[in-house]
């Protein structure tokens, strides 16, 4: 469904896809992949180059810094002082955007889609708000797009059809619905608007795994077409265990030999604040140079949160693992909840 757009667009700028849905997300519990490495990379906040959308800037607009330069008490005292501003001046579009996305950054995602809301309401033309709006209330949702949501995706693209984040997002729906091809669609016009080499490589993942999906059943792993050396899935955390971890902890997501070494030959490093997680591990995450995924048929697959951040695991970390699973395994569900000893 394709909302009207609004009256006459704003002057163009510059916008980032946030590591905050592909924080990708944008976080959907559907089978197998939902838009894997693109979600996350969204959500891990890593700015690559995107359409262009309205003069106000929207919170991903503000990623050049990375959350991870902040302590939790800065961006306390970034909000506080952003809502100082609004007591004095309700109408300033960039402040409301800096407030979402501080409230991103400490994983108050309600209180962030109250923020945007604000936002598009001094500014109903900026598609790339909408978007990021759609993204949080994606994640509040336990990661369904459903409801609200994709009308948010479906305006942010009447708005601009080319929105490299609303693409994302809108593929990222279709394939939450199993409608598999729609998502391919969604996915190769987010390819040829995308200009960062990292997040096209994420996109031609997602779109591997979408066409690998849609002659089989939904839900069930896959195999990605010969050439394309990953594994991909989502990383969850036991709700018993979770309740003492921190959203600073880190994660690390890993694969290893199914056999030999134990040294992880791909790593991807999030944080608790992320979870669940969409992933997707290939060879341009590997660990040791020389020493590539693509070098094996099967691997481990697994997640270990660690209070420390340490790449060692130790006693006390938290962790969950899958397989021996094949190269180009899509859908994996990898669940931490065990603890080390």
């Amino acid at each position: 469904m394709m909302v009207p757009p609004d009256d006459g667009p704003s002057p163009s700028r510059p916008a980032a896809l946030r590591p905050a849905f592909l924080r990708p997300l944008l976080l959907v519990a559907c089978a197998g992949l939902v838009c894997a490495g693109i979600y996350l990379w969204a959500r891990g906040r890593a700015p690559v180059a995107a359409s262009t959308s309205t003069s106000a800037p929207s919170a991903s607009s503000a990623d050049a810094a990375s959350p991870r330069a902040l302590s939790a008490s800065q961006v306390e005292h970034m909000i506080a002082s952003t809502k100082a501003e609004l007591d004095l001046d309700p109408t300033k579009p960039s402040q409301w955007a800096m407030l979402a996305h501080s409230y991103e950054m400490l994983g108050d995602f309600k209180k962030a889609a109250d923020a945007y809301k604000k936002l598009l309401e001094l500014q109903p033309r900026d598609a790339q708000a909408h978007a990021d709006y759609a993204d949080t209330l994606g994640v509040a949702q336990q990661g369904s797009l459903k409801g609200e949501p994709a009308r948010l995706i479906d305006k942010a693209l009447a708005i601009d059809p080319s929105n490299l984040k609303a693409l994302v997002l809108a593929g990222k729906a279709d394939f939450e619905n199993k409608h598999f091809e729609a998502a391919t669609a969604r996915w190769e016009q987010a390819l040829r608007v995308s200009k960062d080499p990292a997040t096209s490589r994420q996109i031609e993942i997602s779109v591997a795994e979408a066409r690998a999906l849609s002659p089989k059943s939904p839900g069930t792993p896959a195999s990605a077409p010969v050439g394309l050396a990953f594994v991909a899935g989502r990383v969850s955390v036991d709700p018993g265990l979770g309740k003492s971890l921190s959203p600073d902890d880190t994660v690390f997501i890993f694969a290893r030999p199914a056999e030999g070494s134990r040294m992880p030959v791909a790593m991807l490093r999030r944080h608790v604040r992320d979870l669940p997680i969409d992933f997707a591990l290939d060879d341009s995450l590997s660990m040791v140079a020389g020493t590539k995924l693509s070098k094996f048929e099967h691997v481990i697959v697994g997640a270990r949160i660690s209070h420390r951040g340490d790449v060692i695991p130790a006693a006390g970390d938290l962790q969950g693992t899958v397989g021996p699973v094949a190269l180009g395994s899509t859908g994996l569900k990898v669940e931490i909840n065990a603890v080390v000893k």
